[in-house]
């Protein structure tokens, strides 16, 4: 069967702005690539602009999706906001026998930075192929193994880089989650991630869709997605709300999503801030001034009460033993971010809490004046003289 491309040539905003990029040698480098042949002949679609920055290969009764990369490489994201359209286009097609690749076109700019190399792992993970990798980069990329292979590398990334932090994966002992942006640059790597995800996952995955003002969802070509591939849930959480809503399941899950999203933003990925453990399924967000509190405090008003208690500055992560020992007010940090212990536990306990510290004093960078706002308010319901330095 005779190779036949198809494409739409117009882009949103420029008429034949596609077609000017779809050089004859561009299309025969990508037909001998799939194909092993030169000869292909090319049908021109005008119904409506080119999403995904597609072209289409029909040969041999498979369906080839084909996105291009953009000629001029310039901001992370503005380089690949195609490749979660691609993705959504070619799962909306039924036909089975269909492949999704990743192209290269000539470019200028950098399309090999730390984030772009992982954003690339994860397309491989989400199961795009690419077709010509090799001609501008020399090192070896694989797909993701693991979710844990996935939180790793996006760890070591967004710690070198903060400006990095826009989407977020962590696990619970029953569930994977994604705290993804649905406003900004940044919502458009939240499909690929997800579908990355739904392909690696060995538990159900909650999508937390973290929105701004209106900005509340994300694409419904997305969203049908996800009901496709069957193992994703989505929720929409706001970083705002007008009123503290009841405390049912659902307002719980998402002002909890609201809250993580925040410590993620500020601290980073989940590492227990005395023990070190990086274990997700067993790190939480320890609030510094508990929602109970500020629940019941009378001088502010319900708005307020939800930003303190979602607030990055109001937490930092805590394994599950020491999460328990400060709820407990076993453990407790003075003004300074100094770690303390209760002084009238019995001494062996104090040894083996003591034993099981390695950080005996929050980090600098986590004791910013609203951190200290709230230890203060924390510390104000307890006597700070009933304890000792660890």
């Amino acid at each position: 069967m005779s190779a036949i491309f198809s494409y739409r040539p117009n882009t949103q905003k420029i008429h034949n702005g596609f077609k000017n990029i779809l050089t004859p040698s561009i299309l025969e480098n990508i037909c001998v690539r799939i194909t092993g042949h030169r000869t292909y002949s090319v049908v021109e679609l005008n119904d409506t602009y080119n999403k995904g920055r597609l072209i289409i290969l029909n040969h041999n009764n498979t369906t080839h999706y084909i996105t291009l990369s953009e000629s001029r490489i310039e901001g992370r994201n503005s380089s690949l906001q195609s490749v979660p359209t691609a993705i959504n286009v070619f799962f909306a097609d039924p036909n089975p026998n269909k492949k999704l690749w990743y192209f290269f076109v000539p470019h200028t700019g950098n399309p090999f930075t730390d984030y772009h190399l992982v954003y690339y792992r994860l397309m491989m993970t989400a199961g795009i192929e690419f077709l010509n990798l090799d001609c501008y980069y020399s090192g070896f990329l694989l797909p993701y193994s693991s979710v844990d292979d996935l939180i790793a590398e996006r760890s070591r990334n967004q710690s070198s880089n903060r400006s990095n932090n826009s989407s977020f994966v962590s696990k619970t002992e029953d569930k994977i989650q994604l705290y993804a942006k649905t406003y900004g640059a940044n919502k458009y790597e939240s499909t690929v991630f997800a579908v990355a995800l739904s392909r690696i996952a060995d538990r159900p995955i909650d999508v937390f869709a973290v929105s701004e003002q209106d900005l509340i969802n994300l694409p419904a070509s997305s969203l049908t997605t996800f009901s496709e591939l069957g193992n994703i849930s989505v929720y929409n959480t706001s970083l705002r709300l007008n009123r503290l809503a009841p405390d049912n399941e659902d307002t719980l899950r998402l002002r909890s999503a609201a809250y993580n999203y925040n410590l993620f933003d500020r601290i980073g990925m989940k590492k227990c801030a005395l023990c070190g453990c990086e274990i997700p399924e067993i790190i939480h967000g320890a609030h510094i001034w508990g929602v109970s509190e500020i629940r019941n405090c009378e001088i502010i008003d319900d708005e307020q009460k939800y930003a303190h208690s979602t607030s990055g500055h109001n937490g930092l992560w805590l394994c599950h033993n020491h999460h328990k020992l400060f709820d407990s007010n076993l453990l407790a940090f003075n003004n300074e971010g100094r770690c303390l212990i209760r002084s009238t536990m019995p001494q062996e306990y104090k040894t083996f809490i003591s034993d099981s510290i390695i950080a005996n004093s929050i980090q600098q960078s986590i004791l910013s004046d609203d951190f200290r706002y709230y230890l203060t308010q924390r510390n104000s319901a307890i006597n700070l003289s009933s304890y000792i330095a660890v």
